[in-house]
């Protein structure tokens, strides 16, 4: 009755949470099964509280912000979710030194509107990625060469395994492509500082314009996905090779290779977290059996069987 017990501790706390949860209904691919709770801290020391409390259950736990970039097993899942989508404050600019700091559950695309309404330059490329700013830092989100967060990170804060915070700089976070040093030592982005400058409200909104404009010819924007499903395995491009091997279009129940944009895949008809799955493996068979490629997933994938969070 741990389990209980914990859940009671937090509802006690005026935490805000979900119990018996179906992931799928916050997921961007809709897919994923039913977890025990979901904790959505509002504050560090909520953040705090709830790890805490976490670790009297036996279960693992898993971090997310906007769940943009997962595709989730539809069983009943065996690990707890913190959900730091909420732990948002209002953007802070010093417009003397061009810094802005932002929080880790502030979506990016609605930063992107923010620094238009305020006339800050440098962030319209997040125009229309989905997520939060939090797990941008952490996975180096980004859009076009030069156009990723490791292009404008001063330094992060994040919250430890031993619940210390420490402030690592750029070069701390050893950023790569969809990488940051985050991922290995288990951290938790609590807020950001990004270099940006002051810029001209119409100049910005034409270039925000100019990329929405590009997403939405070249994207399929209007379909669950979890955006670019493989780290590009350079100097080969994922949606060049498919082409090729003839199977864009191809399905696996509800999962498709979006005609439209190759390095997609898309939900169609109900799609779950396993058709997204045995796409995946289906296409790393197709490319290495013809390029001797081995392609490897930017794409987070929990709960399935080679997943090391269970």
């Amino acid at each position: 009755m741990e389990s209980n017990a914990a859940i009671v501790d937090l509802e006690k706390l005026g935490m805000e949470i979900k119990k018996d949860c179906c992931l799928a209904q916050y997921s961007n691919t809709k897919t994923g099964g039913n977890v025990d709770v979901v904790i959505f801290p509002h504050s560090l020391e909520q953040l705090k509280v709830s790890i805490q409390l976490l670790k009297q259950l036996s279960t693992p736990v898993v971090v997310l912000g906007d769940m943009t970039n997962v595709a989730i097993a539809s069983k009943n899942l065996n690990f707890n979710v913190i959900c730091m989508s909420h732990f948002v404050n209002e953007p802070i600019f010093d417009a003397q030194n061009g810094i802005l700091t932002v929080t880790a559950g502030y979506k990016m695309k609605q930063l992107s509107r923010w620094a238009l309404n305020h006339s800050i330059s440098g962030l319209q490329w997040m125009e229309g990625i989905p997520g939060t700013v939090g797990a941008g830092v952490f996975m180096n989100a980004g859009y076009l060469a030069g156009q990723e967060f490791q292009d404008i990170v001063i330094d992060t804060q994040v919250l430890m395994p031993d619940l210390s915070v420490q402030t690592l700089s750029n070069k701390d976070l050893n950023y790569s492509y969809r990488h940051s040093s985050i991922q290995g030592n288990k951290g938790i982005v609590l807020s950001t500082r990004l270099l940006v400058r002051v810029g001209k409200k119409w100049k910005i909104r034409a270039k925000m314009a100019q990329y929405h404009k590009r997403r939405a010819k070249n994207q399929p924007l209007n379909l669950p996905s979890a955006g670019t499903v493989f780290v590009p395995p350079t100097p080969y491009h994922v949606g060049g090779m498919l082409p090729e091997l003839g199977i864009i279009g191809y399905r696996i129940g509800g999962a498709e290779i979006s005609p439209k944009s190759p390095g997609f895949i898309v939900g169609v008809d109900h799609m779950t977290g396993e058709d997204y799955y045995e796409m995946v493996r289906f296409i790393q068979r197709a490319v290495k059996e013809k390029y001797n490629i081995e392609l490897e997933p930017e794409v987070r994938l929990l709960g399935f069987n080679d997943d090391k969070t269970e």
